[in-house]
């Protein structure tokens, strides 16, 4: 056991004091992840509530960062903190999709209700860290998280040109290759047998009009959509720094 672990399970009124050690690093960490969605606010239309939280949270960092806020409890206090800023995301990333017009919903209301609904819990989680002793961050092995999420965002950038049984088989390929544990033949037979699912509970039960197979331009339309992807990421930087 590591000594930050087993000083943060120790007794008395001063066992949370280990999560003041990493304070620095951790503030510093937040501040430059809120640096990076505020630079993305300025590539959507409306971007006055993702662009005040963003610096709410990066303000929030760099108090962190230079000990103006206690870090009681470094797993509630960051763990609430990420989960803030994933809100902040779904807001950039559903800013420019039509609201509630009437008492009708529009394609963006949904999203930025549960946006705003996990920004509050995840404020009230942040709180808890801040009031209370809590245990220390352990340590983690990011491959698993990395590979689940590179998943995701092929999904949704593979879906609409390969269509479904390309883009399915796939995400469960590259979620599989997370554990260590993978073994390829029983990882194709899985993510085939999760594919026939996807096809049968989404296209036959469900009806929902997703395409199979892979579109005739399917070439075409991924480098389209990977270059606005890399437009919608680095082109607020670009105009940021001055360059475009």
């Amino acid at each position: 056991m590591s000594e930050g672990v087993t000083s943060s399970q120790g007794g008395g009124p001063n066992s949370g004091a280990s999560g003041h050690t990493n304070s620095f690093r951790g503030g510093i960490l937040v501040a430059l992840a809120a640096l990076l969605l505020l630079l993305l606010t300025f590539n959507i239309s409306s971007p006055t509530v993702p662009r005040v939280l963003a610096i709410a949270i990066g303000l929030i960092g760099v108090a962190t960062a230079f000990g103006f806020i206690p870090v009681r409890a470094p797993q509630d206090y960051y763990g609430g903190l990420v989960l803030m800023m994933l809100a902040v995301l779904a807001l950039i990333a559903s800013a420019d999709l039509p609201g509630q017009r009437g008492f009708a919903f529009g394609p963006g209301t949904a999203p930025r209700l549960f946006a705003i609904l996990l920004f509050g819990l995840s404020a009230a989680v942040t709180l808890v860290g801040i009031t209370s002793h809590g245990p220390a961050i352990e340590r983690y092995r990011l491959r698993g998280p990395l590979y689940v999420l590179l998943a995701i965002c092929l999904f949704a950038s593979i879906i609409r040109p390969l269509g479904l049984v390309v883009a399915a088989f796939l995400t469960w390929m590259i979620s599989i290759c997370g554990s260590t544990e993978m073994r390829w033949l029983e990882s194709v037979i899985a993510a085939a047998v999760m594919t026939i699912f996807c096809v049968v509970l989404f296209v036959y039960l469900l009806n929902l009009p997703f395409q199979l197979w892979p579109q005739p331009n399917a070439p075409n339309l991924l480098v389209q959509q990977f270059a606005e992807f890399f437009r919608l990421i680095f082109g607020p930087l670009m105009k940021f720094i001055g360059v475009a």
